[in-house]
């Protein structure tokens, strides 16, 4: 059966915080939008996350410039327009003998930071010696310490309130959105995405809804949904997905009162130690995953490493497996990229077109927490380009949700 409320101007396939900002974005500038997610909102990617709102200091290093500054230009506004949960996070990252990166790197990086934040409301970097560095961080290893840097990104404690924020705000607009709502096949008709067919999980259900335009925002299930469709095959995957786990843990002896951004010693991968909601949370990894997404969990290895870097930075922690509360895992929806690290993987978005092999299909690749609304003005935009028609301009970058300041 036909879904109510139809025929709509964009049908958006995932409810994460990309899928949310493009629904609200949309709803804003007063198109009739529809948002279908299979499981909840925000149940996925976004929920896994770091919980950062951050510029990205270690992408500097791959020479992705404009992302640094889209991120922190980004960053900026949601301290603004989410006040109430985006909060600013002072960081310290340590610089010991062996790592890859010295003392006069670091403080460029810390320079170069600063710079493209110029006008910012967080403090600036400063530098500490190795005295310095121990005198605020008493809890740091301080064998081979040489020195630290602190300086400020921000923190959203649960990232999941932000996308439903979003959702009510493009409910309140217009908006339709459906959970439990499977999306199986897109309606194709003489070579254009005319709408979707889904399954409602709660009753078993099936309803068709047309749209102008479907943006596939699923996340990690982006080619799952193209293939579904018969759109692309596995031989030609849109994603190159990586997991990323996270260990919750109890205050510890040594706990920082800062976070702590450092440099793993067994393998030089960075990795977070946060203060996250009256515990800590210690994370990522970042490893390849060709498994199904439905079935992501942390292994024990995983588990054990984070553990053991742990203890490096902090040797009074003395952090054991039964220190754990609970471990989580998560995908990083990234562009596919055959070979190299990880790390080096970029964290750009992309909007994909997928003319000429069909019209009226865009599928997003990647991106951040941190730029989830910038990439959803830019992706109405293109929807509006699409549907032939000029829209009113974005005001998702001043508009405050319900609670900000």
């Amino acid at each position: 059966m036909e879904i109510e409320g139809g025929p709509f101007d964009i049908i958006v396939v995932g409810g994460g915080i990309n899928g949310s900002g493009i629904a609200r974005d949309a709803a804003l500038r007063g198109l009739q939008v529809l948002l279908l997610d299979k499981t909840d909102i925000a149940a996925g990617t976004t929920s896994w996350s770091s919980r950062l709102i951050h510029g990205g200091l270690r992408y500097l290093e791959h020479g992705e410039i404009p992302l640094v500054y889209e991120s922190l230009r980004e960053r900026e506004r949601l301290l603004h327009i989410a006040s109430h949960l985006v909060f600013p996070l002072p960081l310290t990252l340590p610089v010991y003998s062996y790592h890859k990166r010295g003392p006069l790197t670091i403080r460029a990086g810390m320079i170069a930071y600063d710079l493209l934040s110029w006008n910012k409301s967080l403090p600036r970097h400063r530098m500490y010696s190795r005295a310095g560095a121990l005198a605020h961080e008493p809890g740091l290893n301080p064998q081979d310490l040489q020195t630290a840097a602190r300086y400020y990104d921000a923190q959203i404690v649960f990232p999941e309130r932000i996308s439903v924020e979003n959702m009510l705000d493009a409910i309140a607009h217009g908006a339709i959105v459906r959970n439990r709502a499977r999306v199986d096949d897109l309606i194709l008709e003489a070579g254009r995405v005319r709408g979707v067919r889904f399954e409602d999980e709660s009753t078993g259900a099936r309803f068709t809804a047309r749209g102008g335009v479907v943006v596939n925002v699923a996340g990690p299930w982006v080619d799952r949904v193209l293939r579904d469709a018969g759109i692309e095959t596995p031989d030609n995957p849109l994603l190159g997905v990586t997991k990323g786990t996270h260990l919750v843990v109890e205050p510890f002896p040594g706990a920082p009162s800062d976070a702590l951004y450092i440099e793993a010693k067994t393998d030089g991968r960075p990795y977070f130690i946060i203060p996250w909601n009256n515990l800590y949370l210690i994370g990522t990894t970042d490893d390849r995953y060709d498994g199904d997404p439905n079935r992501v969990v942390p292994t024990e290895d995983e588990i054990a490493y984070l553990l053991e870097e742990t203890n490096v930075a902090i040797p009074s922690a003395a952090l054991t497996r039964d220190s754990v509360c609970y471990a989580y895992a998560g995908l990083r929806p990234l562009p596919h990229h055959e070979g190299g690290s990880e790390s080096a993987i970029s964290r750009r978005h992309i909007i994909h077109d997928h003319a000429p092999r069909v019209y009226g299909l865009l599928s997003i690749v990647g991106g951040k927490l941190t730029t989830y609304r910038n990439l959803s003005e830019q992706t109405v935009d293109k929807v509006g380009d699409f549907l032939g028609v000029v829209l009113p301009s974005s005001t998702s970058a001043t508009i405050l949700f319900s609670g900000a300041l």
